[in-house]
């Protein structure tokens, strides 16, 4: 049965080494790091990073959500004082689809301003949430 396991998380490496190097070679999300703002992905032996940096926003303004296999950062600024035009103000999100599932992993978040740290554990399963809460 350990073989099988061991199989599996070899797969899954390999799919994400793989997807890393498409994702940030992908003109797109280079795109995207200089309009909305950057992303960064790491890998651990325990865990998967996502690393955002966020300036000018607030823990309230961040939002991070998850759905089968994508993790999405949504920044809203819309309550914000300062903005003239809040009716054409959207919500900025950046999606990161991963290439397996990830919603039923444990996953956590923290937000030191102006870094966001989404961890994805590799081994340790969590309850499904569409919501992931920021600490």
């Amino acid at each position: 049965m350990q073989d099988n396991q061991h199989v599996k998380q070899m797969n899954e490496v390999e799919k994400f080494d793989e997807w890393v190097k498409k994702f940030f070679l992908d003109p797109e999300t280079c795109a995207l790091d200089h309009q909305l703002f950057s992303i960064d992905i790491y890998e651990s032996d325990d865990e998967y990073m996502v690393e955002a940096v966020l300036e000018n926003h607030d823990l309230k303004d961040i939002k991070v959500c998850l759905s089968d296999n994508e993790l999405s950062i949504i920044v809203d600024d819309t309550h914000k004082p300062f903005l003239e035009n809040k009716a054409d103000t959207i919500p900025t999100q950046r999606k990161i689809p991963f290439p397996f599932s990830i919603c039923s992993r444990r996953i956590t978040a923290e937000f030191s301003n102006p870094i966001l740290v989404i961890r994805i554990h590799k081994f340790s399963p969590g309850i499904t949430a569409d919501d992931i809460n920021i600490e």
